[in-house]
């Protein structure tokens, strides 16, 4: 009884533990003591999770737009008489890893490893992973060492887990320069990044996600804006504006603008019509409906009806149809049976009938 209950629990345990996901867990991204032979002592060492300590790094109050928790940063020295920095830098979602990315690095963007996306040049990585941001430099150091502690940092964070902004895949492809990409989770962080650039400046004041990236047709050349609103009413409100841009950005400049449901195109420069409306035609937004079911929420209210009710209905539905299948099936079954034994009595019942015949003389 004994080997039964154990066999019974492992039947029960066994597919939960095989279909659990393993994920390193870690206090510290930094490679371990000795990891690498070419660093050989911390010689400083960072850490801080409060804002107001960012001031002391470049680009803190872009990073803080975005959205900030932590900040950490070791400096090592090398074999080489050079050094090797890892900065890493914890935001509050993959959406702000992903836009610090964009509007920091120095060279065009790829797909991970290292990180979901990195950019690299001959002596920085600087790769998004999560929502975290990893940024390695080195002085005098090879760029091997600097790509083998990347990876080492990545796989240390774990496996890959976030894509690009669904935003970005609106962008029209028909001139797109991909190098240019810009992603801003909200009107401060454009802000802040606009301050004391000849870019042109938006005219919001409400807040939005923002793409901008430079779009060239044929000898002409400009800036597309895609801002997406919360509704497609507030977008509407924003592209009746007589007002798009602040006038600085205005002069000399063409400007087209299109609506698709809360997503606004706006696009800005020498274009003439007909290749403004070559690019902007492709913009596109088709709406989808999905049912998410929070179970740790239980005051959810979808389409006006609590959502503990109504996943009570549909699960009530879906138990019924079950059912009324199984019972068919079952009924059919039993139909199939009786029908074959119904036949096989009747034979068994002839074959009797003709055993049982005998001739009788019937004498007067």
């Amino acid at each position: 009884m004994k080997s039964i209950a154990f066999l019974f629990i492992g039947v029960l345990f066994i597919p939960a533990v095989c279909n659990a996901q393993v994920e390193f867990i870690s206090d510290s991204y930094f490679p371990a003591d000795l990891e690498f032979q070419e660093l050989q002592e911390v010689i400083s060492d960072e850490v801080f999770e409060d804002p107001s300590d960012l001031s002391k790094i470049a680009d803190g109050d872009l990073i803080a737009s975005v959205g900030f928790e932590k900040y950490a940063k070791r400096i090592y020295s090398t074999d080489g008489k050079g050094t090797l920095s890892i900065e890493v830098m914890t935001l509050k979602d993959s959406l702000a890893a992903y836009s610090l990315l964009t509007l920091l690095r120095d060279s065009d963007l790829q797909n991970g490893p290292p990180g979901d996306i990195f950019a690299a040049t001959a002596d920085c990585i600087f790769f998004a992973q999560g929502r975290l941001l990893i940024r390695i430099r080195g002085r005098s150091v090879p760029q091997d060492l600097i790509k083998r502690v990347a990876v080492s940092v990545s796989n240390r964070i774990g496996p890959a887990r976030s894509k690009a902004p669904s935003l970005i895949s609106y962008l029209p492809e028909l001139g797109y320069v991909a190098s240019s990409l810009r992603y801003f989770p909200n009107i401060e962080s454009y802000q802040i990044y606009s301050r004391g650039k000849k870019d042109s400046v938006l005219n919001l004041d409400s807040d939005v996600e923002i793409a901008r990236a430079r779009y060239n047709l044929a000898s002409h050349a400009g800036m597309l804006f895609l801002l997406s609103f919360p509704t497609a009413p507030a977008a509407k409100d924003f592209y009746s504006s007589p007002v798009i841009f602040k006038p600085k950005g205005s002069k000399g400049n063409n400007l087209y603008s299109k609506q698709a449901g809360p997503l606004v195109a706006v696009l800005q420069g020498d274009f003439e019509p007909a290749s403004a409306d070559k690019i902007l035609n492709s913009l596109e937004y088709h709406y989808s409906i999905k049912w998410v079911y929070d179970k740790n929420n239980q005051s959810e209210v979808i389409w006006g009806v609590p959502a503990v009710i109504l996943r009570t209905v549909v699960n009530s539905i879906i138990f019924v149809v079950l059912l009324c299948i199984v019972s068919i099936v079952i009924g059919f079954g039993f139909a199939v049976l009786r029908f074959k034994l119904r036949g096989h009595a009747s034979k068994e019942s002839i074959h009797k009938n003709e055993q049982n015949e005998f001739i009788r003389l019937r004498l007067r």
